[in-house]
């Protein structure tokens, strides 16, 4: 049976550990976090910004309270992992060679993993810089230039190399590519514009859209007039549009064929692009560019009825008699993209449907040891999707170079299930912190960034709201003796009892209140590194120290706790820091005190910061054990402190009081 995933990681095409780097955000670990998003990902710089993260959609926490802002913790991190983190060191060499024909973001994933692998890659490319789609289409308002170098530097410092201003099939072709290599990626996109045969369109004024971004990424005159019209209804005609609107046009008009609620693009480019002053005209088709005096005077449409037949195909119904006519200067067609097929050149390579043919099992072509990646083999979609047909790719070829021909999907993801309705209902609600932007009437003046990030108490906050879905309990069958305590102790009702404990995957919410109840030392957490904890009360000499014992969320709401340590008239302080309340062990209270501590402070969130309900009142429990316990040692009840911190509260200064009063 393949991995149990969590829903977020199973719905990134290139299966991001979601959960590990949001863990490891919340323990300030930004570093690690920062790993993990670039474990199968060569651009974590670049999806920071563009992702259009479909880990959100199946995040478990939307039938709770909201998604967690993933995409905008992804960012945080990135931004906030140290200079130079993430580069990887030069492996040996294999003796192999491959040529990539394409620099954009699947033929570049490629490359990068393919170099990891030891193998010599060089990338070729028309463009005199690398990026693709990445560079030249893309709104430097949507991606900031700064973000795509930085991952193109990574992966060229890798030891890929980019040979610019090398058109595949005019200035090499494809057949001496295999014949200097031992296995060529053919990535070179989708580059040609698709036009409609109506009148009027062959009007010089009338612009694809990526050659108008490309002009506009570049600071070159557009000409545009002050009414545009865009003609589509994806992700790119809201570029288009944005774009226009940036560039002064008063009047910006998108016409779509599609209903409001059909539209490709995504809703929140559509609502961004509305506030920005765009207007849609949904429900309607091209029809004819009117003109006069050889300038563009206005655009004809005409009303759809229904845009798919009872089958989900692509079928226009237009109404005869509804149409009308719109002002326009400029237009935009911006109705999809089509395969540049000019690397076909000599006839090598066998095609389909006017294409490149390519089994996409295998990301083989006709011809052995080449191979096909990104928008040409699977069309157009969202860079993720791109990036992890490059990853992909990468490992055919390294199946072809060890004699081997698997097939890249043929096992299917075990996914954890959804969040039971009853459990659902429990888990604390709490609001979701997400960026903020720029007002509309200000970010439509400029190019610049427009989504501002996530401040540090936030990202925090946010992190902590993930349900570590699968970091939960397991249970050792060996030393479980079946005392119920888990079941009579677990506020959600999760553990089933019947010979042993068992903790369905579904339903534990991680707090670790089962594992702090149990006898028999049975039960281990995910979400909890119990090793580490013992580790630091061992190693550390505790010896006048005061241990504070806190939770993750407390650390959030007063970030000064969490830098305790740095207090000066606090520095004989140790940390312990719990994910949640509930996994507080008696035996660590103890063993702090056995190691020299002057005194123990037990110090948690609030009522309303808490992500499990439950735990304060099994930590009280703990304690009040822990006090009999230390008192029949000799031990003073004022060297054993505890404290749920109320909203505004200062944990140093109720620290500096208790530390004040210890002997």
């Amino acid at each position: 049976m393949s991995e149990l995933l969590p829903p977020c990681t199973n719905a990134c095409p290139v299966h991001t550990d979601v959960r590990g780097y949001l863990a490891a955000i919340a323990r300030r670990d930004y570093n690690e976090a920062f790993r993990l998003i670039s474990a199968n990902n060569p651009f974590p710089s670049v999806c920071a910004w563009v992702c259009p993260h479909p880990c959100e959609e199946a995040c478990r926490r939307a039938v709770v309270d909201a998604p967690i802002a993933i995409k905008d913790l992804k960012r945080f991190a990135v931004e906030m992992a140290g200079p130079g983190h993430g580069v990887f060191p030069h492996v040996p060499r294999s003796g192999k060679k491959v040529a990539v024909a394409g620099a954009g973001p699947a033929g570049l994933t490629a490359a990068y993993n393919l170099t990891r692998l030891g193998h010599k890659v060089v990338v070729f490319d028309r463009l005199p810089s690398p990026g693709g789609h990445f560079l030249t289409s893309l709104p430097t308002y949507r991606l900031p230039r700064e973000a795509l170098s930085r991952d193109i530097e990574k992966i060229l410092a890798a030891g890929v190399e980019f040979r610019p201003g090398v058109d595949v099939g005019r200035d090499i072709t494809v057949e001496r590519l295999k014949k200097e290599n031992d296995a060529v990626i053919i990535s070179t996109g989708l580059w040609a514009n698709r036009g409609l045969n109506l009148p009027g369109f062959d009007h010089p004024a009338v612009l694809s859209a990526l050659a108008f971004l490309k002009a506009a990424n570049a600071g070159e005159e557009t000409g545009i007039g002050g009414r545009v019209v865009v003609i589509g209804g994806g992700d790119v005609a809201m570029d288009a549009a944005r774009t226009a609107v940036r560039l002064g046009a008063p009047e910006v008009l998108v016409v779509c064929l599609e209903s409001l609620e059909q539209m490709p693009a995504h809703v929140w480019e559509i609502e961004e692009a509305r506030a920005e002053g765009v207007t849609i005209l949904p429900g309607y088709g091209p029809v004819e560019v009117l003109t006069a005096n050889n300038s563009i005077t206005g655009l004809t449409v005409q009303k759809v009825n229904s845009v798919f037949d009872r089958e989900g195909k692509f079928n226009p119904i237009y109404d005869p008699v509804s149409f009308k006519t719109v002002l326009a200067d400029t237009v935009i067609l911006c109705i999809g993209q089509m395969p540049d097929n000019s690397f076909l050149a000599g006839n090598f390579l066998a095609t389909a449907r006017g294409g490149l043919a390519v089994d996409k099992r295998f990301l083989t072509t006709s011809a052995d040891g080449i191979f096909a990646c990104g928008e040409l083999t699977f069309g157009s979609g969202p860079a993720i999707e791109a990036i992890a047909s490059g990853y992909r790719a990468a490992l055919a070829v390294e199946h072809y170079f060890n004699g081997e021909k698997i097939a890249l999907d043929e096992q299917e993801a075990q996914i954890i299930g959804p969040l039971p309705e009853e459990i659902a209902a429990k888990i604390p609600r709490s609001e979701r912190k997400k960026a903020p932007l720029l007002p509309p009437e200000e970010r439509g003046r400029s190019f610049l960034p427009y989504e501002l990030g996530l401040e540090e108490k936030a990202a925090l906050s946010e992190a902590d709201r993930c349900l570590k879905c699968g970091l939960g309990a397991s249970v050792n069958n060996e030393k479980c003796a079946a005392c119920l305590n888990c079941q009579r102790a677990c506020p959600y009702k999760v553990p089933v009892v019947d010979g042993h404990a068992s903790m369905p995957v579904e339903s534990c919410q991680a707090c670790g209140i089962c594992a702090a109840v149990c006898p028999a030392q049975a039960i281990e957490i995910g979400v909890l590194d119990e090793e580490a904890i013992l580790l630091k009360l061992d190693s550390l000499c505790l010896k006048g120290k005061v241990a504070v014992f806190t939770c993750r969320a407390a650390c959030v709401d007063s970030p000064d706790l969490a830098e305790l340590g740095e207090t000066p008239d606090l520095k004989q302080t140790c940390i312990i820091e719990m994910p949640s309340a509930g996994m507080l062990r008696l035996e660590w209270l103890l063993k702090a005190f056995e190691n020299g501590a002057a005194g123990v402070a037990v110090v948690v969130c609030g009522k309303d910061q808490c992500r499990c309900y439950g735990g304060f009142e099994l930590l009280e429990g703990v304690i009040a054990r822990a006090g009999e316990l230390l008192s029949a040692a000799g031990i003073r009840p004022e060297q054993l402190y505890h404290r749920r911190l109320a909203g505004g509260e200062s944990p140093v200064s109720l620290l500096r009081e208790f530390a004040g009063q210890l002997p």
